[in-house]
């Protein structure tokens, strides 16, 4: 029964990260000078190599430091991308060593932080000085 919930939750968290890459790309499309990534879906459809869309994102780590955004906004580009990559990577160890509850759950972890920072961008939010 666990190794059926650990299974369900694995695909759950996988479908998750592909929804993830995903609204990283709509929220590309809209910064001030639109970048465009590759779909990891189309690219492993068309039998092309998913390295190829993990290099593109991670390429977007250096372009968006140069797109005319707060620092704020950067360093919430910079988190939003890493944590996908967490919850990437960590989803591939699974597939190779087991999903573990603490590999599932750093998964997890990753993706809340994702959908938090999609949500400070999305909503152009930044600190208000008066609340820190």
């Amino acid at each position: 029964m666990a190794d059926h919930d650990s299974r369900e939750r694995f695909l759950a968290l996988s479908e998750a990260v592909i929804g993830a890459f995903a609204l990283i790309a709509s929220l590309l499309e809209a910064l001030p000078v639109p970048v465009i990534i590759p779909d990891i879906v189309r690219v492993a459809e068309d039998h092309g190599d998913p390295k190829d869309a993990l290099l593109a994102l991670n390429r977007v780590r250096a372009v968006v430091e140069d797109e005319p955004i707060s620092e704020f906004h950067k360093r919430a580009w910079e988190h939003m991308l890493l944590d996908w990559f967490a919850a990437y990577e960590t989803l591939t160890l699974v597939q190779l060593a087991g999903p573990a509850p603490w590999r599932l759950d750093v998964a997890e972890f990753a993706l809340n932080r994702l959908v938090t920072w999609a949500e400070v961008i999305e909503n152009d939010e930044e600190p208000d000085d008066s609340q820190s």
